[in-house]
């Protein structure tokens, strides 16, 4: 009696790979159980872009808060400056120079005094800056402070713009009693033509002689200014004055003579007052 051995049925290929497919589809997907944290919405990447963008906005407000503290303390320093004179040369030598003399708007010492000395000039002209600078103090010393002459000043204003506000400012600071500080101390820092000349060292010049510069400064705009502004050149005009610095000197009271000045020195005004005084 034979023995048979039993086989099992051959199953085909495919049916075998799906039957694995669909094993392998049956199994349960993994889920994020019940209490284990959430992924994290934001990646390394964007938390590291989200602190570089926190680091630029907080750079550029402290720069915008140093840069309104460096501007309020420029302004500090200007207002400061201003009300101090700083920067300002002469202020000291000018008020020991002209203290305790009488000041009549445009005119320097006693209304009395036997001569009289008249100037035109150009605040912003050089060679009325150097006359102011090295002849000036000689005279006022030696002549105006001792009563003998009393000195006049008709503002021009020829050069350009500056002259005009210049003018107008020691014009107006002489309703004040400071034409004669202020115009010394414009001299005494002179600059080249049409570009020094602006409020800032008004105010300083202003403010360093004693008078007040807000009242100046609303001052100098006024009809009294410009009328006298207008007097000084009909004057220069009815002199045929054609360059400044141009002078004229006499006896109070009587006709004015030209002061002959080739090298504005003290010896040449000198002569001239001193020939004046023995007249």
């Amino acid at each position: 009696m034979s023995t048979k051995t039993k086989t099992r049925p051959r199953v085909p290929a495919t049916t075998a790979r799906r039957a694995a497919q669909l094993r392998t589809e049956s199994r349960p997907r993994s889920r994020t159980r019940v209490g284990s944290p959430p992924r994290p919405r934001n990646s390394p990447r964007r938390l590291y872009r989200y602190a570089l963008a926190l680091a630029a906005l907080s750079g550029a407000l402290l720069i915008g808060l140093s840069q309104i503290s460096v501007n309020r303390g420029k302004a500090e320093a200007a207002s400061t400056a201003a009300s101090t004179g700083a920067g300002v040369i002469g202020i000291a030598e000018t008020a020991a120079l002209l203290d305790g003399i009488p000041q009549h708007g445009n005119a320097l010492g006693s209304p009395t005094a036997p001569v009289r000395l008249v100037e035109f000039a150009d605040l912003q002209c050089p060679y009325c800056g150097r006359f102011a600078v090295d002849v000036l103090p000689t005279l006022i010393r030696d002549y105006v402070r001792t009563g003998k002459v009393q000195l006049v000043l008709h503002g021009l204003a020829f050069v350009g713009p500056g002259s005009v506000t210049a003018l107008r400012t020691a014009t107006a600071a002489g309703e004040h009693g400071r034409m004669w500080n202020v115009t010394e101390l414009l001299f005494a820092n002179q600059g080249p033509e049409n570009s020094w000349v602006n409020d800032e060292l008004l105010r300083s010049i202003v403010t360093a002689t004693g008078a007040n510069a807000d009242r100046v400064f609303a001052d100098r705009g006024g009809a009294s200014v410009s009328t006298q502004i207008r007097t000084s050149a009909a004057a220069a005009q009815a002199a045929g004055v054609t360059g400044t610095p141009t002078f004229f000197i006499g006896r109070q009271g009587a006709r004015l003579s030209r002061v002959p000045t080739r090298a504005l020195s003290v010896d040449e005004f000198r002569t001239a007052i001193d020939g004046a005084l023995t007249r």
